[in-house]
């Protein structure tokens, strides 16, 4: 039968001799090889590699004789033209590929059966994930609606939950009134007040922050405040020097004049840092308390703010407390502490505490800044409503608390 008209077929080995020793042990010498190519195929557990095959593509020129020359292969113990060594190694090649198939299809079995098995564990605690949030304790998840109510931060509430359930076992937790006891002394602890400190005379205050906050009032009360104090330690009447650089806001000036004026004190302008300089070298030698009011600008206003450090540069060591008012969001309190960080500010004063309600979230971000709390303002009189600040009382203005207040003022009544 003519060559072009028998039936082609393929072998497949890892070489074209490899392919050549198959067809011979086939069909001895009854093929004619027709073509050769080079496969790339999947390869590796996870098919991420390929290998070379190389196929043969053939024809049997004799079927009949192929077929005898199998069977006396079979006859005989070793088939025609190859030597017992060359049979010996064609027999161990094929265990060993039979032995590799055989491991290789055992991996696959035990891979496909520890998938499984860890699809099944990941479907299970995806199913037991939302009911997870259900065994959460009475009484901490009442303490977590109480601390929200109160406007504490996420961060804070976390932070308290994650100290009930590590501190506390289950029978305790039974007890709620003790729980929320410890919540309130954990809370006081967060709390940070900044102590006084004496340095040598003159003492220069300054006060920045955004606008609206009552920075005015606020330096007026301070000044008005270190006369008061002075008299308590038998000074009858310290010096003092109240400056503004505010030069923004219509009517600051006259508004703090007015305060000087009661004080018998005169008010002094500056607009530059050669201003504050001047001033500042002219009066250390003679005062006792340099105040400092500032502009009010956005905590976006990076522009403003930064020519205000600017005019603030000068060598005085000052005490720069930033005021921001008790009703601030947590949020909007973050972006102003982080904006005025420039000014190296010492402590926060709080403004417009009697305007507010919920403090959790004045108390949650200075917290988590690490920031003090050195007074509170809580109206518009002078010098009346501005005392330093302490524990007892912020904590007295938590909502929904239950507060013991002997106990409170045992344990932070002396900070």
């Amino acid at each position: 039968m003519p060559l072009e008209n028998a039936i082609k077929k393929k072998i497949e080995g890892a070489t074209f001799n490899e392919c050549k020793e198959k067809l011979f042990n086939l069909y001895g010498k009854n093929f004619t090889i027709m073509d050769k190519y080079t496969e790339l195929r999947p390869a590796g557990l996870f098919k991420l590699k390929q290998k070379p095959v190389q196929v043969v593509t053939y024809v049997v020129t004799n079927p009949t004789e192929s077929e005898n020359s199998q069977t006396q292969k079979t006859s005989y113990s070793k088939p025609a033209g190859m030597t017992e060594e060359e049979q010996f190694q064609s027999s161990r090649k094929a265990i060993l590929e039979k032995q590799k198939e055989t491991l290789m299809n055992a991996q696959l079995a035990k891979m496909a059966e520890v998938l499984e098995k860890l699809n099944d564990k990941v479907e299970s605690i995806e199913v037991q994930t939302p009911s997870a949030s259900t065994e959460t304790h009475p009484s901490i998840s009442r303490i977590e609606e109480m601390l929200s109510e109160n406007e504490f931060s996420f961060n804070y509430i976390k932070m308290i939950s994650e100290k009930i359930r590590s501190q506390f076992s289950l029978e305790q937790l039974e007890d709620f009134k003790l729980v929320e006891r410890y919540v309130v002394d954990w809370i006081g602890e967060s709390i940070e007040i900044k102590q006084d400190k004496h340095v040598r005379p003159p003492k220069v205050v300054i006060i920045v922050g955004p606008t609206g906050v009552g920075k005015t009032t606020t330096i007026a009360k301070l000044a008005a405040n270190s006369i008061l104090e002075a008299k308590k330690v038998g000074i009858n009447k310290p010096e003092l020097c109240i400056v503004t650089i505010d030069t923004m806001r219509v009517g600051a000036l006259e508004q703090l004049a007015k305060f000087g004026e009661i004080l018998g004190k005169n008010v002094l302008k500056a607009e530059t840092a050669d201003d504050v300089k001047e001033i500042y070298s002219q009066y250390k030698e003679h005062v006792d308390y340099i105040f400092i009011d500032t502009s009010g600008y956005s905590p976006n206003d990076s522009n403003h703010i930064g020519q205000m450090k600017n005019i603030l540069d000068v060598k005085m060591n000052p005490e720069v407390h930033l005021a921001v008012t008790a009703s601030t969001k947590a949020s909007d309190l973050q972006n102003i502490i982080r904006n005025y960080e420039p000014f190296a500010y010492e402590s926060v004063i709080i403004t417009k505490f009697d305007e507010s309600q919920c403090y959790g979230n004045i108390i949650s971000v200075l917290w988590e800044k690490h920031k003090c709390i050195s007074y509170i303002t809580n109206g518009q009189g002078v010098p009346r409503d501005i005392y330093k600040a302490n524990i007892v009382d912020i904590l007295i203005n938590l909502k929904g608390f239950d507060i013991d207040r002997v106990h409170i003022e045992d344990k932070f009544g002396e900070q």
